[in-house]
């Protein structure tokens, strides 16, 4: 039986891998974290527009009892915290290319042609004079 049929299966392996890096954020937070290394809170924060502390400290934790990311805390005045990736959140990287690779051919076919934008725009705005 392939892994691929999922509804025959009692656990789906892929419902599990999207439970880990499902959410708006997560998969944003892991490639952050990948293309940086080592970064601590608000650095992290600053790369990722518009995310909340609440959203990013949730998300972290997650990802740390996942064993995507690692949390070392160094006992200094005032404490500092760096969160980086663990082994199995850099083997990831690849897959999430090749989904970002699927989702931009996608996106580009389904993103009508420049001559087609231009026909349909000047159909819609036809100016027209009646006596």
């Amino acid at each position: 039986m392939s892994h691929y049929d999922c509804p025959c299966m009692e656990k789906c392996p892929l419902h599990y891998a999207m439970s880990v890096i499902g959410g708006k954020w997560k998969v944003q937070i892991v490639c952050a974290l990948t293309n940086a290394g080592a970064l601590r809170y608000n650095a992290l924060r600053a790369k990722l527009d518009g995310i909340s502390n609440t959203v990013l400290a949730t998300s972290l934790r997650e990802l740390e009892a996942d064993g995507l990311v690692v949390r070392t805390v160094y006992p200094e005045v005032p404490v500092r915290v760096e969160y980086r990736p663990t082994e199995d959140c850099r083997a990831l990287l690849p897959i999430l290319e090749q989904l970002s690779d699927w989702a931009e051919a996608r996106m580009a076919a389904a993103q009508p042609s420049e001559a087609t934008l231009m026909l349909s725009l000047s159909k819609n705005n036809a100016v027209r004079f009646d006596k």
